[in-house]
């Protein structure tokens, strides 16, 4: 069986980005594009870098970082 993995490269996450109005700052955290001096949150708090973003809950703006911890939390959530 295989299964469905989507793997975002940075133009492509940059493209996701750009949609939900939010940009990477010169130290390459994601910020807010109106306000980018505003740092995107995880649902934990933490400031969150283009590199270590693996995604969006559906229907919110909680961001997910790609480490296993956040990843496993995802996937129990369902």
């Amino acid at each position: 069986m295989q299964e469905n993995i989507i793997i975002f490269d940075e133009s492509s996450k940059k493209s996701l980005l750009r949609i939900m109005n939010k940009s990477v700052d010169s130290q390459g955290f994601i910020v807010e594009k109106e306000n980018p001096s505003e740092r995107v949150l995880t649902k934990d708090g933490e400031e969150i870098k283009l590199e270590e973003f693996a995604g969006v809950r559906k229907g919110s703006e909680v961001f997910i970082k790609n480490d296993m911890n956040s990843i496993l939390e995802l996937a129990e959530s369902f």
